[in-house]
């Protein structure tokens, strides 16, 4: 392969203080301004000793996937490779993008100076690299964006030290960012809860947003759906579910669909808050008398759930095209494509949830039953998504990996042939190795639950301690965010006219 110039890069003291220089020469307006010896800006050359990448043989109109290089050098990469290809691959759309613009906004500024936006760009850089380096096992580029993260978390926990710099917009951007690297290239366990709590200590002293426009409204719509999933996932209240929260009206520029999916999240915030009062009954730190006012404010919130389902039939009905043939899953499912298959997988999530505190405190078949039909409900939901991937339409997002998850744990996970059925889906949408032959439902539906137990799916399905005291081994409305789902964060959906 013929070597190829790359871009000028920066001078020596702007490269060590990983702040964007100007490139003038001979002397770059940074360093003039601070009194420090330039060496002026260094062209690189960035040369490949591979002339071929290594394909799989494959017949006309199939993909083929390139082998790359063996190692490659951290120095070969110009940080803005890293930073294009996150973007596209893993943060799309919402508080994501908007960090991004911010940065390209304002770091190539001469005068630039400003620490808030310059650990965000940090912070930006240093999910981009890690994620880089993972994606194409690149071992010494991972090592780089982990330093650079521990470099970025030393710096937030001074910013949260200095009054003027602890709720700024930049700073939030900066927590989601790191909270992000721990959904997607975790460094422990339990992380991405350390940053979700750190997170909405930082929302609570701000306050809940006033602004139905601009900037600040799309980082807290965003975090939103963050907040509520996390608090989730612990069992624990969300900070939405809190009066002042929870009555935040949508953006001034909302959709039809986003206000019926900002309706339907706020039940999912009042289900995080009846979760916590139904554990402190089971486990006995609540008083008995408790238990008949907490069962009304559950059949509330499932009222309050079934006044959204009309808005959804609205955009349902908004969703059908006349020139297409709705396929027979559809069909079945009511619904107009795999985009009105996303929202009523997100309905029936709330369903699910709000039905098991209902039956933990009040068991009947009927909830079960409820439950399970919601449940496959969402597996079908799955499975038109999968066809549409098939057929071009986008990747899962956040809302199809919590709609999954709870389904899967209603529906019993392993020990049950519709379990096992929807982690045969799973591993179809993931382009994973499956156990057995995926195109043999018999064979899923009678598999013994230790044929699959161990393999992609028990990776794609990780569980944190479940949310009934009482029956931990059922692992009710538990979930964990694993790296492998896009977080989904542009809630326009196309409507046909």
């Amino acid at each position: 392969m013929v070597s190829r110039g790359g871009r000028s890069k920066g001078c020596s003291n702007c490269r060590k203080r990983r702040v964007k220089c100007d490139e003038t020469r001979p002397t770059c307006l940074r360093c003039k301004k601070r009194g420090l010896d330039c060496d002026g800006p260094k062209n690189v050359t960035w040369i490949s000793q591979n002339t071929d990448f290594q394909s799989e043989s494959s017949s006309e109109g199939s993909v083929i996937l390139a082998t790359p290089p063996p190692q490659l050098s951290f120095v070969a990469f110009d940080e803005t490779i890293c930073l294009a290809y996150t973007r596209k691959n893993l943060l799309r759309g919402g508080p994501v993008e908007l960090a991004c613009n911010t940065i390209e906004v304002y770091v190539g500024a001469p005068d630039f100076d400003d620490p808030g936006i310059e650990l965000l760009r940090q912070s930006l850089l240093s999910l981009s690299v890690t994620f880089f380096g993972k994606q194409h096992r690149q071992n010494q580029i991972t090592r780089q964006g982990y330093s650079l993260y521990g470099e970025v978390l030393r710096q937030l926990n001074t910013h949260l030290a200095l009054p003027e710099l602890q709720t700024t917009d930049e700073t939030i951007l900066t927590a989601l960012t790191c909270m992000l690297l721990e959904i997607f290239l975790p460094t422990g366990p339990k992380n991405f809860f350390k940053h979700h709590r750190g997170l909405e200590a930082i929302m609570a002293m701000r306050g809940p947003p006033k602004d139905t426009t601009g900037d600040t409204s799309t980082i807290f719509r965003g975090l939103r759906i963050l907040s509520i999933i996390g608090a989730l996932a612990e069992s624990r209240p969300s900070i939405y579910a809190r009066d002042e929260w929870r009555n935040a009206p949508p953006p001034a520029d909302a959709t039809e669909p986003m206000i019926m999916q900002h309706h339907i999240f706020t039940c999912l915030a009042d289900c995080t808050k009846l979760m916590g009062e139904r554990d402190a009954i089971l486990n006995g730190t609540a008083p008995l008398w408790a238990y008949e006012p907490l069962l009304r404010r559950v059949q509330d919130a499932l009222d309050n759930l079934k006044k959204v389902y009309p808005l959804y039939e609205r955009f349902n009905a908004s969703q059908r095209d006349p020139n297409k043939t709705p396929s027979p899953l559809a069909e079945e499912l009511g619904v107009a494509n795999h985009v009105s298959g996303t929202a009523l997988m997100l309905y029936n999530t709330v369903h699910i949830c709000i039905l098991q505190v209902i039956d933990s405190l009040a068991p009947s078949p009927q909830n079960t039953a409820l439950r399970n039909k919601a449940a496959t409900t969402i597996a079908k939901c799955l499975e038109l998504k999968e066809h549409a991937k098939r057929e071009g339409a986008h990747k899962s997002n956040t809302i199809s990996f919590v709609a999954t998850n709870i389904a899967w744990q209603a529906l019993g996970g392993f020990d049950s042939p519709e379990g096992r059925r929807l982690a045969k889906t799973v591993s179809t949408h993931l382009n994973a190795v499956a156990p057995l032959p995926l195109g043999d439902r018999e064979a899923w539906d009678n598999a013994r639950p230790e044929d699959i137990r161990d393999t992609f799916f028990a990776k794609f399905m990780k569980w944190v301690p479940g949310s009934t005291p009482a029956d931990k081994a059922r692992a009710v409305g538990s979930l964990q965010l694993p790296e492998v789902i896009n977080i989904g964060y542009k809630t326009t959906w196309p409507v046909h006219s």
